[in-house]
């Protein structure tokens, strides 16, 4: 039987040889690649921070948990910044907080960087975050820093004041590398500020993994009785334009009647703080005066990540009416791009480079004609309803939080084996 099983064993190898090659000549090791891990980055983030309600709080968080799940070794660390207006119950996860007003607070939280262990740090910046002037502050703390420094910045203005410009051009200055949220931003920080071309990134705000999903579904989840839903979202103020969509609503209405309007966020805290809620107010009576009290909500919360989502989910047409045209960023509309929604805009900065080439429609300032006529030429022809939240997911996918983390985390690797070498 031995002897049968050998030679069996020998006609098979020599009819059908072990192979030993392949036809691809690859020259690394590639079970040795595979298996290797990545070293564990240790990053520090200077920002607002969950459960502060405040749009870049938000973004962090979910810009730290999108890192995390790529580098779970070494989870993300936060120096929070506090605006004293109330106390905030941390996670776990922020180990130091700077108030904003205190000068020293920067200082501590300079220190306490520089002995860490972090191999970099990165700082999320807007102006109104940092105490001093125009937020001035952070310049004395960066200069302390002796750790590599990657700065996001939130808003990058095409014609800023002198001391503002200034306060950008020394953050670069003290910056590995910096972040831009649109390419129209990236050129800015070239162009007006003087960074190195290959010094600024584009990274696109970071949205979740939308399905892209008929709307039905997630209406009834909100208990949204209507075909045709409108939402603008976020937290509320003047600089928002809603009045203008109130104002277009009963043209809308007229050619469709079961159509309503969503204005769903909470009133602005530096608003809510001064005592006076003026602007919402207002659009309430306007609302009143108008008789669409039965078409146009108000849902006055600061609405949780998850209902965030299921939100845009529920709705049909989102529409950012702003006022401002050197709106550099919107986390909102990046968000109706990631759920693939049918978008109308004005002309601000980060609208424009969203919505080109058929991703979402444009209207122009202080329009509410304009405003009616997108709205129900969109809900008139379903190829175009569909044409617009095809062409926004698809542009959206590039956006998912698992992109965006991955990218992060490629940069800041990076930063810290060209310092290192």
């Amino acid at each position: 039987l031995v002897v049968f099983i050998g030679i069996c064993q020998s006609v098979l190898t020599n009819r059908y040889p072990i192979c030993k090659k392949n036809q691809y000549m690859i020259k690394i090791n590639i079970k040795a690649e595979i298996d290797k891990n990545e070293y564990p980055l240790r990053v520090i983030y200077i920002s607002s921070y969950f459960p502060r309600k405040c749009g870049i709080a938000s973004f962090t968080k979910d810009l730290t948990t999108a890192v995390n799940n790529l580098n779970p070794l070494a989870l993300a660390e936060i120096i929070a910044i506090d605006d004293n207006e109330e106390e905030y119950e941390y996670p776990w996860e922020v180990k130091t907080r700077i108030q904003k007003h205190d000068i020293q607070s920067y200082i501590s939280a300079a220190h306490y960087i520089n002995q860490s262990s972090a191999d970099v740090v990165n700082l999320q910046h807007e102006f109104s975050l940092f105490g001093g002037t125009d937020g001035d502050y952070i310049l004395l703390m960066m200069d302390l820093i002796t750790k590599p420094i990657v700065t996001c910045f939130h808003s990058i203005l095409p014609d800023p004041s002198e001391h503002r410009k200034y306060i950008i051009q020394k953050i670069i200055e003290k910056s590995a590398t910096v972040i831009a949220m649109s390419e129209t931003s990236r050129k800015l920080l070239v162009d007006v500020y003087g960074a190195l071309d290959e010094n600024a990134v584009l990274i696109y705000i970071g949205v979740p993994d939308f399905t892209f999903t008929a709307t039905t579904e997630y209406k009834k989840k909100l208990n949204i009785n209507t075909k045709n839903m409108l939402l603008v979202m976020g937290l509320i103020g003047s600089g928002k334009g809603i009045e203008y969509v109130i104002q277009a609503m009963p043209a809308i209405i007229k050619e469709f009647p079961n159509t309503e309007f969503r204005i769903a966020g909470q009133t602005h805290p530096t608003v809510i703080k001064s005592g006076k809620d003026d602007y919402r107010e207002y659009l309430i009576n306007l609302v009143k005066e108008n008789n669409l009290v039965s078409v146009v909500k108000f849902d006055n919360r600061y609405i949780p990540l998850d209902e965030f989502a299921e939100y845009y989910k529920a709705c049909d047409i989102y529409l950012t009416p702003h006022l401002d045209p050197q709106q550099t960023s919107s986390y909102t509309l990046a968000y109706a791009l990631g759920a693939g929604k049918a978008c109308i805009s004005t002309p601000y900065i980060y609208a424009k480079e969203m919505l080109a080439n058929d991703v979402g429609v444009i209207v122009p300032f202080k329009d509410s004609q304009s405003i009616s006529n997108e709205v129900i030429a969109i809900l008139k022809d379903e190829n175009i309803y569909n044409k617009y939240r095809e062409n926004a997911y698809k542009f959206g996918r590039q956006m998912q939080w698992s992109r965006i983390g991955y990218k992060y985390l490629k940069l800041l690797r990076l930063i810290k084996e060209n310092i290192n070498a």
